[in-house]
């Protein structure tokens, strides 16, 4: 397995871990709707396989093309080549 590590806003964890987007705000639909068309593009998935419990505030993060500076956390995605 292969897996790629990125720093992404912390009210993303269910929406990419679950696929459960409820409570979030349009734009933040919007935002990772963007966010997994492009891991999908450079990746050829977006898997998301963990969330770290721990967070911090951050200007730049992974996501900063979508999202301004927030509260992010580690996540974790299986990035292996489907065969």
């Amino acid at each position: 397995m292969i897996t790629e590590t990125l720093t992404l806003p912390r009210h993303w964890a269910c929406a990419l871990n679950y696929g459960d987007m409820s409570g979030l705000e349009e734009d933040d639909v919007e935002a990772i709707e963007e966010f997994t068309d492009w891991m999908v593009k450079q990746y050829g998935g977006c898997w998301c396989l963990e969330v770290s419990n721990d967070y911090w505030f951050q200007k730049f993060h992974d996501a900063s093309e979508w999202i301004a500076a927030c509260d992010v956390s580690t996540f974790t995605f299986d990035v292996t080549p489907e065969e």
